[in-house]
Formats: structure tokens, sequence, C-alpha cells
């Protein structure tokens, strides 16, 4: 049995895209493991970590999500290489190829003999490794590769995310490490929804719960005068409105033009009047704790949920790794 091991050296490197559309690219019988938790998700009523959730939901039916992603990362010091081996046999048995994702970070773990080094070790995997490329990145990824080369284990390959430079691909090479493509930036692929939001700010649905499902295209902070907001907001169509909870001039605003939903921070609730037309037009009308600062870091720092059933993002997956990414020489 195969197996590919993925991970990355940062975060948001496009991990979860390319596990999925690996896996939708094998013609063969293909299992999913991802050794320890990352951001658990509530899925009717029960916490789920989200990329089994997804795996499981497309992949691999037979197994559970709690099997699929079996330990929580704040685990790692209390366990075993030999207990993570088990449960990945569990899944295992049976798959022609097993597709096994790693943490954000390929270090986690380093300090007790789990990392993703110790894993593909351990198991014999196949290492892809996920860069971004900026400057910081390629020296962290340059390193990575002298200390694989250090300790004899060999690189598949590494994928380059938001990124369609071939010149730099070339260079990597040069310097011997090597690449398996890059994703260019897929707008529709980042693209966040209301409900996520919502969800990460623990926020509160004052208005418009009928159109959670709202993508949101753009961020935009509202601390401007109502006349300055309004020429703004009408050149941002599908966006997001952060303002204060008791900035009603703002908000209503926003409620003017093409707007995905409103923000409110400071735990300030608006005025009845900004209430009553979010609910008429339907627009996500959403109260957090936060202030606007921490509420726009926090979205920024999101990436966009893939749902088992938006089978247009999971075709658009499919295709695009198969487009960018040297696809059969991972599978072969």
């Amino acid at each position: 049995m195969k197996s590919i091991f993925v991970s990355s050296i940062t975060p948001r490197s496009g991990k979860t895209v390319i596990t999925l559309g690996l896996a939708l690219n094998s013609k063969v019988f293909t299992g999913f493991f991802k050794p320890f938790q990352e951001k658990m998700i509530t899925v009717n009523g029960h916490l789920v970590e989200e990329d089994a959730y997804l795996m499981q939901s497309i992949i691999d039916f037979e197994a559970s999500t709690s099997e699929l992603c079996p330990f929580p990362r704040e685990s790692i010091p209390s366990l075993t290489m030999d207990q993570v081996v088990e449960a990945y046999e569990r899944v295992s048995k049976g798959k022609e190829l097993m597709i096994i994702e790693g943490v954000e970070f390929i270090t986690a773990g380093f300090l007790y003999g789990l990392s993703g080094f110790d894993i593909v070790e351990r198991l014999g995997s196949d290492f892809i490794l996920l860069s971004n490329a900026d400057q910081d990145s390629l020296d962290r990824l340059a390193m990575i590769k002298h200390y694989m080369d250090y300790r004899g284990i060999p690189l598949k390959g590494v994928i380059l995310n938001f990124c369609d430079d071939v010149g730099l691909e070339n260079f990597l090479r040069s310097k011997g490490i090597p690449v398996l493509g890059s994703m260019p930036y897929t707008p529709s692929l980042r693209t966040l929804r209301v409900f996520e939001i919502v969800e990460e700010l623990n926020g509160i649905v004052l208005a418009g719960n009928e159109n959670l499902s709202n993508a949101v295209e753009k961020i935009i902070i509202g601390a401007m005068s109502r006349e300055s907001a309004l020429r703004y907001f009408e050149r941002v169509p599908n966006k997001a409105v952060i303002t204060g909870g008791d900035r009603n001039d703002v908000s209503l605003a926003a409620l003017e033009t093409s707007t995905a939903c409103l923000i409110l921070t400071g735990g300030l609730l608006p005025s009845q009047e900004v209430i009553d037309r979010a609910r008429s037009l339907g627009v996500p009308l959403v109260s957090v704790r936060d202030d606007t600062l921490t509420a726009s870091e926090a979205i920024d720092r999101m990436i966009a949920r893939i749902d088992p059933n938006d089978e247009k993002k999971i075709k658009l997956i499919k295709e695009e790794v198969a487009r960018n990414i040297d696809v059969s020489r991972i599978l072969r």
C-alpha cells in the first residue's frame, strides 16, 4: 500500500485543498488519516475535526471522523508513535492508497518524536511539503530540506501556494529542491461564508438568519463618516462591513449597498432602525463582543471552509489540482 504524507511549513498554505484534490484525482481505493486535530467545527450538534469531516463525507465513508483524526493536538506530549501507528492501521486496512495530512507546521510534535518527519520515517510515506512563496517561507523551506537530507528522509516534492512563477520553481530546483507544481490564487476557493464568520467570532445573529450562506468577497472596516462610507461601500459588492455597534450611520450606509453581512463590534446593539432595515433586506446582522480591530484580524486569519455539499467548489478543487500539480508523479 502506498501512502502520501502532506504537511506544510506555514499556516494557510492550502493543505486541505491539496489533500482533497489528490484524493479526488486518485483512481484507486483511497483512504485518509490525520493524526492530530486542528480546527474543530460543530456538525449536527457534535464537535468534529473539520478536515476529517470533509474527507469522511467525500472520500472515506467507512470510518468515523474520530477514527480518521483521533488525537487532540494538545495530547501529543502523552502519546507514543505506536499509538499513532495503531490508529493509522485501523483506517488503512484494505486501502490501496492512504493520504495522511499533517498539521500546519511540519515540526509540531518534534520534541516528543511525533513530528511529520518521524511519522514519515515510521510509515515509509512519500513526503509532500507545502509552502507559501514569500522569502521567509522559502528560507524555512531550504533549511528544512537541508535537515531532511541530513536525516536521510527523501522529499517527494514541494508545492507552492499562491504562486504562478515558473522562474521561482526553476530556481528552487537549481537549489536541489524538487517542485511538484504551484497553486495560483483562486478567489472562489478563498471565499468565506457568513456562517463561518459567525462561528469564528461567536457572534449573535440579530437579523438575516436565512442568508447566513452569503459569500463574503471582501472585508471592510467602517470607521469613517457616513458620506465617505457610502461612497466606498458603493464600489465594493458582496462585502462584510465591520463597525462599532453604536455606528448606526455607517450601518445604514452599508445597508444601502451590496452587503453580505454587517458585523457590529463591542457587544453594542444597534438602533431599532438598523435592525428593521437589515431584517427587511435579509442582510445578516451579527453582534460580537470583540472590538473592531480584533474582529477584523480574526477574520483575516480565517481559512475558507470547504463544504462537502458544495459540488461546484469540490469540482473546481479537483480540476485546479490536476491542472497545476504533477498529480501523476505524486500518485505513481
